[in-house]
């Protein structure tokens, strides 16, 4: 009976571990995605292939890329667009790169 009771500790235990680990590395992924400002937008076009439009509606220069999926795959290009306040920049990928949207991260 006693084996039973610390397998049971030792697992409980570990759960609890992987648990506070995961929630961790959640939390970071987070601050990541928020720290390209509301005042940067973003709009898609679907075509042939899919053209975003960065627009920086904020004071300062920005730097960002554009982050797509492929079939429910993240994919972000190795482009970082550096924005100037008011300025508007295109860029797009071929639909066998990304076939969706996601949004814009910082670079």
């Amino acid at each position: 009976m006693k084996r039973i009771v610390r397998a049971l500790g030792a697992g409980v235990a570990g759960l609890a571990l992987v648990g506070a680990v995961q929630g961790t590395a959640q939390a970071a992924g987070t601050d990541t995605a928020a720290s390209v400002p509301s005042c940067v937008v973003a709009k898609p076009y679907y075509l042939v292939t899919i053209t975003v439009q960065i627009t920086n509606n904020c004071s300062t220069t920005q730097q960002v890329s554009v982050e797509y999926s492929k079939g429910g795959v993240p994919s972000v290009p190795d482009k970082c667009h550096t924005v100037a306040p008011g300025q508007t920049v295109s860029t797009s990928e071929p639909f066998w790169i990304a076939d969706r949207y996601v949004g814009l991260i910082p670079c």
